[in-house]
């Protein structure tokens, strides 16, 4: 109607308007005030007045009144035009009041000849066809919505071609074609990416205010689009009809007519932002209202309990007790698909109903889990009303299952007292010899182990079998951790024997489900993940995190994901992975609330503080350091990794002895603790480093040699290091061949940041006995490994190594020349040594009193010796594995070998007698 007004100012003609409103049906004469009222002649206002009392008291069988009144309405508006050509223009005409309709259709039946037209728009066009289908003159035009070509070509008008080519599809797929709304969307794309780059239109606040606006003309329709937006995907016409109270043809009809104008694609709303916007034009009361029934509705025909439970959420009442029983049904659900959050929903508004003591037992158990796996600092102020709750049973009316879980919870915000009470309260039950009893107590006793060691002492039953710590039993649970529940039965960390079933009681059945049995093969997982790691088994540790990880996200688990990235961090870390470590940590620190972490924050403390440190960032460690901490995470196992990594950062900071108290203290609470966790904190090596730093090799050799003496199953990491520490406390001339068995451990191991940390003592050591080029080979190949573990060129282990007066570091035209230098000399005496072998093949140079090497050879044969591969070395020295088998078989042949324990034995005797690696 904008349009045609603009067109009838433009050509001198008078153009009224007016708009049906479905409100207002009932006011007689309403059209014709809104039509005079867009006139500048006010003064005929002055008859309106009469007009509506004269049209209250209008009745059907008064048509004489009707007929005089009409006539006369005619007359002002055709005295309103003055002579010029008169347009009458109404919206929605099929809301007009039945006055104002006759009057309109008697101007348009006496149209002809007085050069007056009358334009009426409506979505229900029978109303009219009746009264209209004699007249002359009539011109019916149907207008729809446009197709995607008449979508691309008005997008094509308002903006530029390319644009429209790319977003028109989308355009008619979320406009249904509607101009109004199209001409919208195409605002919001411009305003939010102008260079129009995607082939997705943007959905901002344009499109959702056209949209607003066009419900908001059309009361009826508004209404019909409200229940269907509470309805969801549950919308359709009979149910919108029993919602509203309407017959069930008036709500299809009014769904067809929203399909039609493009705000409805049948019967959906096209895109989630006009669903929303119907929601909003609800009142808070309304959308209660509304939603409560459309919960009822559903309920009563047997629907999804996850769609019921959104709508009683929505209506927030006290449930009753089937209300209840669905919220339960749908907590589970969301919980097993990975919705949390609308599980958490369900669980709250279910706390609220007038329950019985068990109910209301399980409903809080499952809020707090639920609040835990999402939050944990949500979670903690629920804790004592389940404490509360649970105490308030006798032990033996109890699921396992919950004790369990009750005294993790406990545990893991450091509740030490709240523990010990639990646990004497949970061992009143002497009923432990069930299946389901038996799985609680090694499910309990693996949190118990982390969580508060010292509660182990008088704990029931036994640690777990040494069989279900190795690499085999963690690749099942890898393997478990990746199946159905269906699948999986009850093998992984919950009932051994899936026999055992008979075992286990009918009413805890429920804690089958896939995000109650995650629980316990989780507690299983993670105590593995650390068995393995502390052994040295990282490989099969990392795959164990990562199936840990998998299994945790597709539950949407935030907090057990936070747990596995952790302790995969600290596995890279004690690789000297550190960049992925620190990306591993952060990301987990980052994903719940400080606060949340309990005890457990110093398990991502403790790798973001060890890796930057070992990488020379001393500032940022220094950052985390500063994170609060609960003191009773020292109690735990993670308290140990904490100290630990402080005092490495102690150390890198030049204080010793604050370093050497945390490593002594770490020393202290494992003596004390019943389980043993030397392998995971080897404190005697940490605190044999901080001694030689304090000058103390008496006492730092007196450790490194208790560490070794301890078990020969220690990991090779933890022994290389200890074999490093004792070669810096030994004579030197016993140093080389402990730092040549500690870089064969570390080697193995795959420890990379110990590695070049012994490599830069070896070429020290080199360097001591005039042994240069060596220095230089092992300095280079311990530079390297620095730089893959992202060690700053500030870091303390690579100081400086001065070979002949020349600084191998810090300034690269001098190793440059020198490297030069060497290839040179190297060449000269490859060329001479050849001519020998030439010679004599067999027999060392003339007038030399030990057989000769070559430089090459040298190389290889103390590399060999120290306990590398072949292609360990092809790979450290640039060459090919050939050339490393064809050096062997000379330098056998030269020293008369036949294998490298008795090369190794060999060059100790040529280096003790020549001093030297080369002439």
């Amino acid at each position: 109607m904008g349009s045609l007004k603009e067109r009838a100012a433009a050509s001198g003609a008078v153009c009224l308007t007016a708009s049906g409103f479905a409100d207002d049906t009932a006011i007689p004469f309403n059209i014709v005030e809104q039509l005079v009222r867009s006139s500048t002649a006010t003064g005929a206002l002055d008859v309106v007045a009469r007009w509506r009392t004269a049209g209250e008291r209008y009745a059907e069988a008064e048509h004489d009144l009707l007929r005089s009144l009409v006539r006369e309405i005619s007359d002002v508006l055709h005295r309103i035009a003055g002579g010029r050509q008169l347009i009458l223009a109404v919206d929605d005409a099929e809301h007009a009041d039945y006055p104002s309709l006759m009057c309109l259709l008697h101007i348009a039946r006496h149209a002809s000849g007085t050069r007056t037209l009358v334009v009426m728009t409506s979505g229900q066009t029978h109303h009219l066809c009746t009264r209209i289908h004699s007249f002359h003159h009539l011109y019916r035009i149907d207008i729809g919505t446009l197709p995607e070509s008449g979508v691309q070509r008005l997008l094509e008008r308002h903006g530029d071609a390319d644009l429209a080519d790319r977003i028109h599809s989308s355009c008619h797929a979320i406009s249904g074609g509607n101009p109004r709304l199209v001409r919208a969307l195409l605002r919001d794309h411009l305003k939010a990416d102008r260079s129009g780059a995607g082939g997705d239109v943007t959905v901002g606040a344009e499109f959702q205010e056209s949209y607003r606006w066009s419900l908001l003309c059309h009361q009826g329709l508004l209404q019909v689009a409200q229940a269907l937006a509470v309805l969801g995907p549950y919308g359709s016409p009979w149910r919108v009809a029993s919602l509203l109270e309407y017959g069930a043809e008036r709500a299809s009809r009014a769904i067809d007519l929203l399909n039609s104008a493009g705000l409805l694609g049948d019967g959906r709303f096209r895109h989630p932002a006009a669903r929303s916007v119907a929601l909003e034009t609800l009142t808070a009361e309304d959308r209660a209202r509304l939603s409560a029934k459309a919960a009822e509705l559903l309920y009563a025909e047997g629907a999804d309990p996850i769609a019921v439970a959104e709508l009683l959420v929505t209506a927030d009442k006290t449930p009753d007790q089937k209300g209840v029983a669905v919220l339960w049904q749908a907590a589970q659900k969301n919980l097993d698909e990975g919705c949390t959050e609308e599980a958490i929903a369900s669980l709250r508004l279910a706390d609220r109903a007038d329950l019985g003591r068990r109910e209301h037992m399980d409903i809080l158990m499952a809020l707090v889990g639920a609040l835990w796996s999402s939050n944990p600092a949500a979670a903690e102020p629920e804790l004592d009303r389940l404490l509360a709750a649970i105490r308030a049973e006798s032990p033996a009316d109890i699921p396992e299952q919950y004790q369990c879980f009750l005294l993790f919870m406990v545990l893991w915000f450091g509740r030490y007292a709240d523990a010990e009470a639990t646990f004497k309260w949970s061992s009143g039950n002497d009923d432990t010899d069930t299946a389901s009893s038996m799985a609680a107590l090694r499910v309990t006793r693996q949190w118990v182990t982390f969580l508060k060691p010292m509660l182990i002492h008088d704990f029931p039953g036994q640690d777990v079998p040494d069989g279900e710590v190795d690499a085999l039993w963690a690749a099942n649970l890898e393997h478990g951790l990746q199946l159905s529940v269906d699948e999986l039965g009850m093998e992984i960390g919950h009932l051994q024997d899936p026999r055992q079933m008979a075992d286990f009681s009918p009413d805890a059945m429920h804690l089958l489900s896939p995000s109650n049995h995650f629980w316990f093969a989780y507690a299983y997982a993670c105590r593995i993940v650390w068995a393995l790691a502390a052994r040295g088994e990282s490989e099969a540790a990392d795959r164990l995190c990562g199936a840990l990880f998998t299994a945790a996200d597709k539950l949407n688990m935030k907090t057990p994901c936070a747990v596995a990235q952790s302790m995969r961090a600290y596995i890279r870390c004690r690789h000297g992975d550190f960049t992925t470590a620190i990306d591993l940590a952060g990301t987990a620190l980052r994903s719940i609330p400080p606060r949340g972490w309990g005890v457990a924050i110093g398990l991502p403390l403790s790798v973001l503080v060890a890796a930057h440190t070992a990488m020379g960032r001393l500032e940022e460690a220094q950052r985390y350091l500063h994170y609060w901490v609960p003191k009773e995470m020292f109690d735990s196992v993670v308290g140990l990794e904490y100290l630990r990594a402080r005092g490495q950062y102690c150390l890198a900071t030049n204080r010793p002895y604050a370093a050497l108290n945390d490593f002594m203290v770490s020393g202290m609470l494992i003596d004390q603790w019943p389980v043993d966790f030397g392998d995971l904190a080897p404190w005697r090596v940490d605190a044999a480093e901080a001694y030689l730093r304090v000058h103390e090799p008496a006492e730092a050799k007196r450790l490194a040699l208790e560490e070794l003496k301890l078990s020969p199953d220690r990991p090779l990491s933890t022994r290389g290091r200890a074999l490093r520490t004792l070669a810096m406390a030994e004579d030197p001339d016993k140093r080389r061949l402990l730092l040549y068995q500690s870089a064969k451990c570390l080697r193995e191991q795959g420890d990379r940041y110990e590695l070049a940390r012994t490599l830069a003592e070896l070429s020290q050591d080199y360097l001591s006995t005039g042994e240069t080029q060596q220095a230089r080979i092992t300095w280079h190949e311990a530079q390297r490994l620095m730089d893959e573990c992202g060690m700053s060129a500030q870091h303390e282990s690579r100081r400086e190594l001065v070979v002949d007066g020349v600084e191998s570091v810090g300034n690269p035209q001098l190793l440059k020349d020198v490297g030069e230098s060497e290839r040179t000399e190297r060449t000269e005496r490859t060329e001479r040594t050849e001519q020998t072998e030439d010679t004599d093949p067999g027999t060392p140079a003339e007038g030399a009193e030990h057989p000769v090497l070559s430089e090459a050879e040298w190389r290889v044969a103390t590399l060999a010796a120290s306990g590398m591969t072949n292609r360990q070395i092809a790979k450290s020295l640039y060459i090919t594995v050939s050339t490393v088998e064809q050096h062997l078989t000379r330098i056998y042949r030269k020293l008369s070998v036949g294998n490298r324990q008795e090369l190794s034995r060999r060059l100790w005797l040529l280096i003790g007698a020549t001093g030297a690696s080369s002439g």
